[in-house]
C-alpha cells in the first residue's frame, strides 16, 4: 500500500479524531490512536505522512507519520 502526505486540517483533542487534508482527492479522517509516534499532541498545520484505507464512511488515515 502506498503511503500519501498532506496537512492537519482539524483535530479535536477532547474527542481524539480530525482531518488531514491530503494533497489530491479527499480529506480522510483520523484517530490520535493512528499515531505511530509516541507523541503528546496534534498541531494543526503539521505535515504527515499515512495509510488511507477506505471504509463505510469514506477514506481513513492509518499508521500515520509525522514529517516535520
Amino acid at each position: 500500500m502506498s503511503r500519501e502526505t498532506g496537512t492537519i486540517h482539524h483535530y479535536n483533542q477532547l474527542k481524539g479524531f480530525g482531518f488531514i487534508r491530503r494533497e489530491k482527492g479527499k480529506d480522510v479522517f483520523f484517530f490520535f490512536a493512528d499515531f505511530l509516534n509516541d507523541i503528546t499532541d496534534v498541531v494543526i498545520g503539521e505535515v504527515v505522512e499515512f495509510e488511507v484505507k477506505k471504509n463505510s464512511k469514506g477514506p481513513r488515515a492509518y499508521s500515520i507519520n509525522i514529517l516535520g
